[in-house]
């Protein structure tokens, strides 16, 4: 057996971004045949650290020397092949309507097929027959679901054949399946010479993985092979969850959503199929599904921002979409909401504190007054979540768990009688879960829905279902 070699090193090597340190005098070394899981809390510097291996920063002569080709997948997409600000949020939910970005002018909508500029070799066939992408190659990238975006992704990055292949936090946003699928494909590529760098919720660590490396406020606080790791859960919050100043709005509905024999189809695609639900009132409800079976569409129909939900008979509030004359501001007022497709397409340009009080204009725009009960829930929030430093700092500079906990206030900063809460924890540590479940739970009359993979992830007072299946006409 060859001995490893040294694919990529880095030497007391410091990274700053807008003149902050965000890794720290780090020395690491990647070898051959090594699989490393990188682990730490939310904002510790773990997809600054695979941006870094990935040769994304400058560095100082001899602080980063890397030797191997590289590919590394991101938790968002933004290439010379597709970029998120080239459209906009609710263009992902129209059938046919122009292409046109958000400077005006107008774009070529690109298909799966051409986001992965597929070859017509046996090798892209099996690849993308096993990431159970073939059926999607012609529907627009946009129209994806998070879930089937996160496998393009990943397939994207195989289908170049790269040595070394570095993935942020992968399993995020899969289903229970493909997520065990995908673990036992990457087992097999590394068993065929595959070096691996992923970052990982610590509670979780594939088999696969052979060493494991712990990262702390941008500083490489320990290292070694993962039979020596040992991770010790975080205690119980021990700081009370705020109460809002800002009253909540009167729940004057009995039903807050009911949509009967609704269908949501894109040419001879269906997406949901005669599908029936009632929620009312104060009930929390958990929203199951795999990847594509339109768990998000359905949201997207419940906040207004899907056009099919006129062609259907969809009930919010008590009123048939299109029928009342309640204007989508009418709906989205009385909403909290959250999801990975927002999180894709929000503006990178505006401040965190920007970012949260867009919640109380329901776009992606600040108010431009506050009263002082929001001001006073802004910096309650913050503070609650540990994230004050973080105010004045650009949305586009924080890490993807940082910025899902901005986008997490901003839902919760109108006090709504109603939250859509889509995937709400992906990429956030187990402490700043811990602390969101705890405030979702004190809220009182509140109607909750609530989106995820994981069971475990639901709050306490969650306890009614309701399942999607994939649809297959």
């Amino acid at each position: 057996m060859p001995l490893p070699t040294e694919l990529i090193t880095l030497n007391a090597l410091t990274i700053r971004r807008s003149g902050q340190p965000v890794l720290t005098d780090l020395a690491f070394t990647l070898r051959s045949g090594e699989c490393w899981a990188i682990v730490g809390p939310t904002g510790s510097g773990k997809t600054s650290f695979l941006q870094t291996l990935a040769g994304q920063f400058h560095a100082p002569p001899g602080a980063l020397v890397r030797k191997a080709r590289t590919e590394f997948v991101s938790f968002k997409e933004e290439s010379s092949r597709f970029s998120y600000s080239s459209y906009f949020y609710q263009q992902r939910y129209q059938a046919t309507m122009s292409d046109e970005g958000t400077d005006g002018s107008y774009t070529s909508t690109p298909t799966l097929r051409d986001f992965l500029q597929l070859t017509d070799s046996n090798e892209s066939a099996a690849l993308v027959e096993r990431l159970g992408l073939s059926p999607l190659l012609d529907r627009s990238f946009i129209k994806l679901s998070n879930g089937q975006t996160r496998k393009a992704r990943i397939g994207k990055a195989l289908l170049k054949q790269p040595s070394v292949l570095l993935l942020d936090s992968p399993f995020v946003g899969l289903d229970a399946i493909f997520r065990a699928e995908l673990t036992d494909w990457l087992g097999e590529l590394i068993h065929h010479g595959l070096t691996l760098v992923l970052v990982k919720e610590p509670t979780d660590i594939p088999a696969f993985v052979t060493h494991v490396a712990v990262l702390e406020k941008g500083r490489m606080v320990w290292s070694g092979p993962k039979e020596a790791y040992t991770y010790s859960p975080p205690d119980p919050p021990s700081v009370v969850p705020p109460a809002l100043q800002t009253p909540p709005p009167k729940s004057d509905f009995d039903e807050a959503f009911r949509l009967s024999d609704v269908t949501v189809r894109y040419g001879d695609t269906i997406i949901l199929n005669a599908l029936n639900w009632a929620v009312r009132t104060d009930e929390r409800w958990a929203l199951f599904g795999r990847n594509g079976a339109g768990k998000s569409v359905l949201l997207s129909l419940l906040y207004g921002d899907h056009p099919q939900a006129y062609s259907n008979d969809v009930r919010v509030f008590g009123h048939r979409r299109g029928k009342s004359g309640e204007s989508i501001w009418d709906v989205k007022r009385r909403i909290g909401f959250i999801s990975p497709e927002l999180h894709l397409y929000f503006p990178q340009r505006l401040t965190a504190r920007q970012v949260a009080l867009t919640g109380l204009t329901d776009t992606l725009t600040p108010p431009s007054q506050l009263s002082p009960a929001s001001e006073s829930d802004l910096s309650t929030l913050f503070d609650y979540f540990g994230l004050t430093p973080l105010l004045n700092r650009t949305f586009g500079t924080l890490s993807a768990g940082e910025q899902r906990l901005i986008l997490l206030i901003r839902a919760f900063i109108k006090n709504a009688p109603v939250l859509l809460l889509d995937e709400p924890f992906q990429a956030i540590d187990d402490n700043h879960v811990q602390l969101a479940r705890q405030l979702i739970d004190s809220f009182t009359h509140k109607t909750i829905l609530f989106v995820t993979h994981d069971q475990s992830e639901l709050p306490g007072s969650i306890h009614q279902i309701f399942s999607i299946s994939v649809t297959t006409s």
